[in-house]
């Protein structure tokens, strides 16, 4: 599915760098601090793995994605921020500076 990409809130580092630790270790991924913004008509059910609430942060959940060919996860906070329609994706590197997109570009999205 094609996807369309939007800025962020500028919050996601901070609560990657929290979280990165555990989603390590359940998925096998270090996530870049930072998280990939892409704004989507629907999503399809999708299999969550999820990351119970720790302290003060709530629970997450994480789906397998492929971003234009880019291993990656959509996260899918307990107290997210965004709108229904808008996704966030965590990945190893900075998928935005890696395929050289900018906001308002649109990426192929597999799940």
């Amino acid at each position: 599915m094609k996807a369309k990409v939007v800025k962020g809130k500028g919050e996601g580092a901070k609560y990657i760098e929290v979280y990165a630790p555990k989603i390590e270790k359940m998925v096998g991924l270090r996530p870049y601090p930072g998280t990939f913004n892409l704004k989507v008509e629907s999503l399809p059910p999708l299999d969550y793995i999820e990351i119970p609430a720790f302290g003060k942060f709530g629970a997450i959940k994480l789906a397998p994605c492929i971003v234009n060919y880019e291993r990656a996860f959509i996260v899918v906070p307990e107290k997210g921020k965004h709108e229904p329609n808008v996704i966030e994706i965590v990945a190893e590197k900075n998928l935005k500076a890696l395929l050289g997109l900018e906001d308002g570009d649109f990426v192929d999205i597999q799940f």
